[in-house]
Order: C-alpha cells, then sequence, then structure tokens
C-alpha cells in the first residue's frame, strides 16, 4: 500500500488526503443543503402566500355564517330564529298534550317531527350564537358536533315524515281493523329506534371521516357510505312519503265527493287540513334542500358561501315550518291559542282543557216530588184550557 499524501499549506499546517476529501464534501453538502433550501422556499413561496391569501379571505364560516356582515346582524339572526324556531316548535310538541282530538298514537311520528326540528333551533342555532359571542375562529371539535347534529336532525325528519305519512294512509284509506293493528304496535320502540339509527350514522359518518368533510372541505368521504346513506334515508324515504300524502289528500277528495254526509261532517274538515297541510310541509322540506342537492353532484366547484348558504338554507326551514299547523288547522290552533293564553296570561290550564262543545248550566235545577211534578203538569194543562177558551171567546166577539 502508498502512504497517504501529504499537502503543505501556505501557513506551514500540513493536511492529508482525507483530510482534503473531508473538507470537500463538507464543502459541497453545505452549497447543496444551502440550494436546496433556497429552490424549495422559492417553490412553496407561491403556495404559502395563496394560502396565507385564502386564510385572509376565507369569509364564511360553516357555523357563524358569513364574516363579512356585522358581528351584531349575525347575532340578531341567530338570537330571532333560535327564539322564535324554538318557541313554535314547543307549542307544537306540547300541543299533542293539551287538545285531546290530537291524543292519537299514531300522530307521535307527526310530534317526533317538532322534536327534530327543535335540534336545529334549540341546539345548533344557540350553539352557534355562543361561538359568535367567543370571537374566535371556528373550532373543528365545535364544528363537527354541529354536523352530526345537523345531520341526524335531517334524518330523523325524512324517516318520522315517512312514518306519518303511512299512518295517514291507513287512517283514511284502511278500514279501522287495519289501522288499529297499526296503531297497537310500539310506537315507542318505533321512535327510539329511528333516533338511535339516524344518530350512529350521522355520527358514524362525521367522526370516522366517511362524510363529506363540511368543517374543512379537505375530503370527498366514502362514496358507498354516502350513497347507501342517501338512498336508504333520503331517497326511499321521500318516494314512499309523497306517494302515501298523494294517496290520502286523493281518497280524502274522493270521499267528499260520492258521500254527502262524509263532506258535511267534521271529520272531512280535519282529514283535509292535515293531509294539505302535511303533503304542504313535506313539500317545502324537499324544496329547502334541493339547492344543495344540486351542489352536492359537483361539491368539489362551489365555493364555500354557496355550499354553506345552501346547507343553512335547508335548516332555517325548522323555523317556520311547524307554524303552518298553527295557521291552516283548527285543532293545532285552539292548542296554540290555549298555550299562548297559559304562557302570558293564566297560570292553569285546568279551563282551557274543558271540552269545546261542553254546555254550562248556570241555573239550578230543583228535584221534585212525583206528586209535585202531576200537580205541576195538571195546573200547566188548565192554564192552556183556559188560554184557548178565552181566545175561543175572543174571536166570537170579533
Amino acid at each position: 500500500m502508498f502512504p497517504p499524501l501529504k499537502f503543505m499549506t501556505l501557513k506551514g499546517c500540513v493536511y492529508t488526503q482525507s483530510d482534503v476529501k473531508n473538507a470537500l464534501a463538507a464543502c459541497f453538502s453545505r452549497h447543496f443543503d444551502k440550494r436546496i433550501r433556497w429552490d424549495l422556499a422559492s417553490s412553496m413561496y407561491g403556495v404559502n402566500r395563496n394560502n396565507t391569501t385564502d386564510l385572509s379571505n376565507y369569509t364564511f364560516s360553516p357555523v357563524t355564517f358569513n364574516e363579512e356582515w356585522p358581528k351584531v346582524w349575525r347575532l340578531v339572526i341567530m338570537v330571532t330564529m333560535a327564539t322564535l324556531g324554538t318557541t313554535l316548535n314547543g307549542f307544537f310538541v306540547a300541543s299533542f298534550f293539551v287538545e285531546r282530538p290530537l291524543r292519537r298514537a299514531g300522530l307521535v311520528y307527526l310530534a317526533c317531527i317538532g322534536l327534530t326540528d327543535m335540534i336545529i333551533t334549540g341546539v345548533i342555532l344557540p350553539v352557534s350564537s355562543v361561538v359568535l359571542l367567543s370571537g374566535d375562529w371556528d373550532n373543528v371539535r365545535v364544528c363537527n358536533v354541529v354536523q352530526c347534529l345537523g345531520m341526524s336532525a335531517v334524518y330523523c325528519y325524512s324517516l318520522f315524515f315517512m312514518f306519518t305519512a303511512i299512518e295517514e294512509y291507513l287512517r283514511v284509506c284502511c278500514s279501522k281493523q287495519v289501522y288499529g293493528i297499526v296503531t297497537r304496535c310500539n310506537v315507542a320502540i318505533t321512535t327510539i329506534t329511528v333516533f338511535i339509527l339516524s344518530f350512529t350514522l350521522g355520527s358514524v359518518g362525521v367522526y370516522l371521516d366517511l362524510d363529506y368533510d363540511y368543517c374543512e372541505r379537505l375530503h370527498y368521504g366514502n362514496i358507498y357510505y354516502r350513497a347507501v346513506s342517501v338512498v336508504m334515508l333520503h331517497l326511499i324515504p321521500c318516494l314512499f312519503t309523497f306517494y302515501y300524502l298523494f294517496a290520502a289528500h286523493l281518497s280524502v277528495c274522493r270521499r267528499a265527493a260520492t258521500q254527502p254526509s262524509y263532506r258535511r261532517s267534521h271529520a272531512y274538515s280535519r282529514d283535509k287540513s292535515i293531509t294539505v297541510l302535511n303533503l304542504t310541509t313535506y313539500a317545502t322540506f324537499f324544496l329547502a334542500w334541493v339547492p344543495y342537492v344540486i351542489i352536492s353532484f359537483n361539491l368539489g366547484a362551489a365555493s364555500d358561501d354557496t355550499y354553506y348558504n345552501s346547507i343553512w338554507f335547508g335548516h332555517g326551514r325548522a323555523v317556520l315550518a311547524t307554524s303552518m299547523y298553527s295557521i291552516m288547522d283548527r285543532g293545532f290552533r285552539r292548542a296554540f291559542a290555549h298555550l299562548f293564553n297559559y304562557c302570558c296570561c293564566k297560570s292553569s290550564l285546568s279551563g282551557q282543557l274543558a271540552p269545546r262543545h261542553r254546555r254550562e248550566y248556570c241555573t239550578r235545577v230543583r228535584l221534585l216530588q212525583p206528586n209535585m211534578f202531576m200537580a205541576r203538569s195538571a195546573q200547566i194543562r188548565l192554564a192552556g184550557r183556559a188560554r184557548a177558551v178565552s181566545l175561543i171567546r175572543e174571536t166570537q166577539h170579533l
């Protein structure tokens, strides 16, 4: 082996060949490292700038509406919607306990529709108001809770309206025996099952990233999960609901045309009003979510304001949907009046719970003995004969 080469510098220091290689390698590595860092910084500068610009221009919040609107206006809108919607939905649910004609087992599903709307007006909107008052930008955890509650409420609404339409169809179109068999089923188990199924699917879709990312819009979710959830919880219930609602309404109209006695009865006005109301309410629900359905075909191309506006437009339907029942139906209108009178004017509902057509007798009824009754009858007969004789005499004089 040859001995290692030695280099003499101007200062008299001696360096071996290995020292020179190490020095050159260190110099090259430092230069190359600086070059790579410069290239990466140059290439990432535009991306960082765009992200920063996007974040600075990110004006629409998935929880607190458009950031370009004044904070006071947004707070007033949220508080007004939450207060009005919770009051109307609360009155709607309480109507089934106040008004006796509404205390029917089949109407439990219709009462649960009011409960699902209260999830939006009584939970989601107040949470959004608190987030807005905190002054912080959206928290992803809070946004996930809002998304989970919103999706679960929509699932429950769709399923409960399908059961309401089926109950209405059986009551109007089928015999009392068939309707009795259906209403004797355990309604409580069905109701609890719908709530558990809806909230389970909503939670799985949000927290396992199977559904579309509502908060940050970073992924599209699992396409199979989205397809199954849409078909099972929206498409099939929508078809069944419209079919049974239209069939019930046409059956009421056909029966009224062929049976004049039914047309003059109170049952006709009650059946017609409830069928028209259910059909109108579900059509409102369907039309409110049509913009989101159109956008969902190409979610990536939709801007943030368009996407979030379509969802809040669908949720905003829950504020005034149940008020149509208090306007168009006599039973709900009477129940709303009783509840308003109880909340604002009186401290008891005992007087209002009495049947509307019950007669009140304010005079005392004296109990007469049999002999007294016979004497009174004889007096009435004698008085009648005397009046008849006097009338004959007057006519003879004429």
